[in-house]
């Protein structure tokens, strides 16, 4: 049989999105899963169609997505025009915030973009504010990956 593959799309600027999604792939593989991780700039739409399951990661700015993700959602709506070509596939979102509260909205705006509008079958995303030791957002991040991992694999029986 073959492994479910996952592609984590993410922008970065700091590092601390790309470590995020680093970590979140390092979950993932303990499941067997093959994970990508790709830079946004560097995604195609036709990537996001081939994968299992796809997770999305942007810092917050000013409560949203960096535009660069913005980006590839705005085109992702060719996708959902040819028959909504991301449902049903695993997804999630993650996010490194300034605060936690910023960090809900631009999670609340890829959760509803690739759940409600995909139709994706999302696990609830996760937040690395400023304020969070990293420490526990290591943690939380492999944890996710592994959750998602898990959640592909399932699919599979």
């Amino acid at each position: 049989m073959t492994p479910k593959n996952l592609l984590i799309v993410y922008y970065s600027v700091s590092g601390n999105t790309k470590l995020m999604a680093e970590l979140i792939a390092e979950g993932a593989r303990q499941t067997s899963v093959e994970v990508t991780p790709k830079r946004v700039e560097e995604c195609k739409l036709d990537e996001l169609v081939k994968a299992d399951g796809i997770i999305v990661g942007s810092p917050t700015y000013f409560s949203n997505v960096a535009w660069q993700v913005k980006k590839l959602i705005d085109e992702s709506i060719v996708l959902y025009e040819k028959g909504r070509q991301l449902k049903n596939k695993a997804g999630g979102c993650f996010t490194a915030a300034g605060t936690r509260k910023d960090g809900e909205d631009c999670i609340r705006i890829l959760e509803l973009t690739l759940g409600q509008h995909h139709r994706m079958k999302i696990l609830p995303g996760i937040i690395k504010a400023s304020s969070d030791p990293w420490d526990d957002a290591i943690k939380t991040c492999r944890n996710y990956g592994q959750k998602i991992g898990e959640q592909m694999n399932q699919e599979l029986a």
